[in-house]
C-alpha cells in the first residue's frame, strides 16, 4: 500500500471495513477525480456499484456532441475502475450527459444499464435514477441519484433519499446503515466545467 492509499484509508470511517456486503452510489463524476474514485474502489472493495449517471460529468453532451470521442475514452476508463475490485454488480442510470450507446459498448456481463431500475438486496429495495422526478410512482426504501444539487438527502428517516452529489455513499447490505465519504475538494467546479488553474 503506498503513501496515497494509507492516507484515503484514515479518511474512510472505519466501520466502512466492517460491512459483510457493501453497496456504493456515486454519480456526476468529471474525469478528474477518476484517480481518486480508483484509489476508493481499491480499499473499500464494493460488492454492488450504483452509478446514477453522467459518468464523465464535465463534458455536457446534452448542450455538444463536439466531445464525443473524448467522452468514449473516459467511459472506458471509468468502468475500468468502477470493475478493477469485480464488484458482483455494477448498475448505471443513464444521465443526461450521457451517450447510452457508448456506454452499452463497453458493459461487460454484470454490468447494466437503465433509465431508472430497482433492485432488492437483503430485503431492502433501492430505487435509482438520473434525477429523482423519476420516482413519483415508486416504493422502497432507499431512491439514489443525482443530476441537481437542489434535491436534499434524507438518510435520517425511512424511506431515505440519497443525492450522489452530495457524497459518495457505502450502504451496509446486512444493516442498512449509511456511510458518506466526501468527493475530492473542487468537484463541484468540475462538474459544472468551472475549471479553477493554480500553478
Amino acid at each position: 500500500m503506498n503513501i496515497f492509499d494509507l492516507w484515503m484509508k484514515q479518511k474512510i470511517p472505519k466501520e466502512v471495513y466492517g460491512f459483510k456486503k457493501k453497496i456504493m452510489h456515486l454519480t456526476d463524476t468529471p474525469d478528474i477525480i477518476f484517480p481518486y474514485l480508483k484509489r476508493l474502489i481499491k480499499l473499500i472493495e464494493p460488492d454492488i456499484i450504483i452509478h446514477t449517471g453522467d459518468l464523465v460529468d464535465n463534458i455536457k453532451l446534452e448542450l455538444t456532441r463536439q466531445e464525443i470521442e473524448i467522452y468514449d475514452k473516459r467511459v472506458m476508463k471509468l468502468l475500468t475502475i468502477l470493475r478493477s475490485q469485480q464488484p458482483e454488480q455494477i448498475l448505471i442510470s443513464i444521465g443526461n450527459h450521457d451517450d447510452d450507446a457508448i456506454i452499452k459498448k463497453y458493459l461487460q456481463l454484470n454490468e447494466f444499464l437503465f433509465e431508472k431500475s430497482s433492485i432488492t438486496i437483503e430485503k431492502r429495495k433501492y430505487c435509482f435514477a438520473h434525477k429523482h422526478t423519476m420516482f413519483s410512482d415508486e416504493s422502497a426504501d432507499y431512491f439514489l441519484y443525482g443530476h441537481s444539487p437542489n434535491i436534499p438527502t434524507n438518510k435520517t428517516l425511512k424511506p431515505y433519499y440519497l443525492n450522489g452529489l452530495s457524497a459518495i455513499y457505502v450502504i451496509d447490505a446486512e444493516s442498512g446503515k449509511i456511510i458518506e465519504i466526501p468527493y475530492p475538494k473542487d468537484t463541484d467546479y468540475f462538474r459544472q466545467k468551472k475549471f479553477k488553474l493554480g500553478f
